[in-house]
């Protein structure tokens, strides 16, 4: 986990040394790609000034919510439609209705209906993120060797210890699969809404740099969304390797 973690810092480290080196040899104007110092000038000014803990907390709760609510939902949901087939047949009409609805011809009537505040930007984030876990979850359930169920049967396990003991276990990797796939679909859902009609969050700081063309302070906003995404990548790491400890012999 050291090596692991000291090889990803030694990327970034020399991703932004590069980055430094070529902006300020190739480009004369800091409005197409600024230098990471003056990000990092308008960063710390931001927080100085007490812009970004507001921006930032703002964007943290709607996703944390919004995404935490998709993959309870999403995996219940999920592990029914793989386990009953009238349930899944139910399911499907409504699945194939959101995967295919854009997001963005969704969320004016979301804000519209609840307003500019959190709970409008929570229901954004649930909608594009929990069919995704949804589907994973019920494709787990349902590639579930039939070996393993005779098993149970054998073992005489009643339905709950076959659930807990075979079947999850057997779906987990689908699971964290669609957590993994829902954690850019929650962030894109997000800011998004945010864009769309916000007094505060990163999409609305994005909106704000890019009316006034602020490239430093367009460029703070991707970077903390993109470091929201590596940390919530990281975290399902190892609630992965808590919960199903065997997999990670499996990996190099």
């Amino acid at each position: 986990m050291k090596k692991e973690l000291l090889r990803g810092l030694f990327s970034i480290a020399g991703g932004l040394v590069l980055w430094e080196f070529l902006a300020r040899l190739l480009l004369d104007d800091e409005l197409l790609i600024p230098p990471p110092s003056s990000v990092l000038r308008s960063l710390w000014s931001l927080a100085i000034q007490g812009k970004l803990n507001q921006h930032l907390a703002a964007t943290l709760m709607e996703f944390s919510y919004g995404f935490t609510t998709a993959c309870v939902i999403g995996v219940v949901l999920g592990y029914l439609m793989g386990r009953y087939k009238w349930v899944d047949e139910l399911m499907d009409p409504w699945i194939a209705t959101l995967y295919s609805i854009p997001i963005i011809a969704v969320v004016p009537i979301i804000i519209i209906w609840f307003g500019i505040g959190i709970v409008s930007k929570i229901i954004v984030v649930f909608k594009i993120t929990v069919v995704a876990i949804m589907l994973n979850t019920a494709a787990g359930i349902k590639s579930l060797d039939p070996v393993w169920l005779e098993l149970a049967k054998s073992m005489r396990l009643s339905s709950w210890e076959t659930t807990y003991k075979i079947r999850f276990p057997a779906a987990f990797p689908h699971i964290i699969t669609g957590m993994r796939l829902g954690v850019g679909r929650a962030l894109l859902g997000v800011i998004v809404a945010e864009l769309m009609a916000a007094n505060a969050g990163l999409g609305y700081m994005l909106r704000d740099a890019s009316e006034t063309w602020d490239s430093p302070k367009l460029f703070v906003t991707v970077i903390l969304l993109a470091a929201m995404g590596l940390i919530s990548f990281n975290l399902i790491k190892r609630f992965e390797h808590r919960i199903a400890p065997w997999r990670q012999s499996a990996e190099w």
